[in-house]
């Protein structure tokens, strides 16, 4: 048993806290992982306002070394590097048992509760809890990786680059020559962006109110830059794309004035993808008529529709061979500790990507 720094989100509308959490030894078929860095993802935040639960430990993306390994485990060994997984597939149900694991219907966490806070279970974001040194997962909750990999940008895989890149090859499917657009040209949104340009797409359009993103978009493959608080996107997008729309609309944000704005770039039989995390309580009001007669599709993308085990090493494959972008991604590096003020700072700060390192002290 450990007893281990964590961050708990203990009310609804109120900032996170460090608290000390109880970790017990893996179960059989469950593995414990050594974080070495977690992202600070939107969905960690957007957890402050929309978590199912309370309390519950967040944090989801992440990376680390395996340290312990329970019974029954043959597929991870100590020491191996990993990706942590968060949707562990359960393999039995219909989904699964059809070839369509990206949408099993029973993701599954630990056989048991292995972390507790003043006496009673303690719940993990998306079964993962990343915003603790050590974090106990399902085996099919890794993705083994290579270990000449950084692991402070290995964590950016397992959220940010499978939700993204995986929203354009997998979820959308976008072929070569198509157009697009992205609205939201942060930490998930540059990765369809270069998902788009592993697809070949013609024309990529990255949409974002912050010049800054939209200067760094260009370098993850965006072909057009568009800042809405100058142009109106609709017509912008209209304008580039010659008038008919484009074929793919991915929306990053969770916004349905956004997503609204979305319908109005698609062509005829376009595809708006909806990967920004709305309010629970957001409706999406549109015409269905006008969208039925356009024969357009709205799809939701949920980690890009990815085979963690086989993408997420693909995925660390890519950055070593210089094909994935990730660097710049990781514009911030903080400790443990300053993850509240990170929460309390989350609609002002700047970059695309804040990433906890465990063993940073806190300045």
């Amino acid at each position: 048993m450990l007893d281990l720094p964590g961050i708990v989100l203990q009310e609804r509308g109120k900032l996170p806290s460090l608290e000390t959490i109880l970790m017990i030894d893996p179960g059989p078929g469950e593995v414990q992982v050594r974080m070495v860095a977690s992202g600070i993802c939107h969905t960690d935040i957007a957890a402050v306002r929309d978590a199912r639960t309370v309390p519950v430990l967040l944090g989801h993306e992440g990376a680390g070394v395996v340290e312990k390994v329970g019974d029954d485990v043959s597929n991870i060994e100590v020491g191996d590097h990993v990706v942590i997984n968060w949707q562990c597939k359960c393999g039995q149900c219909k989904r699964c048992l059809s070839g369509r694991d990206d949408l099993c219907e029973n993701v599954q966490g630990t056989q048991a509760p292995r972390v507790f806070w003043k006496d009673k279970p303690l719940p993990l974001l998306l079964n993962a809890g990343t915003f603790c040194p050590v974090v106990t997962v399902p085996a099919g909750g890794l993705a083994p990786i290579r270990k000449d990999m950084p692991l402070d940008k290995a964590a950016l895989l397992g959220c940010a680059v499978a939700t993204g890149v995986g929203a354009a090859l997998n979820t959308a499917q976008v072929r070569s020559g198509e157009s697009v657009a992205i609205i939201g040209a942060g930490g998930v949104g540059m990765n369809v962006i270069q998902g788009c340009r592993f697809a070949n797409a013609d024309t990529i359009i990255a949409i974002d109110p912050d010049d800054t993103k939209l200067a760094r978009a260009t370098d993850f493959g965006a072909t057009h830059t568009v800042n809405p608080r100058e142009t109106d996107p609709v017509s912008a997008v209209r304008d580039l794309s010659g008038g008919r729309g484009v074929e793919h609309v991915f929306e990053v944000v969770g916004l349905p004035d956004l997503m609204l704005q979305g319908i109005e770039m698609l062509c005829r039989g376009g595809i708006l993808t909806l990967i920004g995390a709305a309010a629970r309580d957001a409706v999406l009001p549109f015409h269905p008529r006008r969208f039925m007669s356009q024969q357009q599709t709205i799809k939701g993308c949920i980690y890009g529709n990815i085979r963690p085990v086989v993408d997420l090493a693909m995925f660390a494959d890519w950055y070593m061979s210089g094909k994935l972008l990730l660097d710049p991604l990781h514009t911030k590096t903080v400790s443990l500790e300053e993850i509240p003020e990170v929460f309390k700072e989350a609609e002002e700060k700047q970059g695309f990507r804040t990433i906890v390192e465990f063993d940073r002290e806190s300045s």
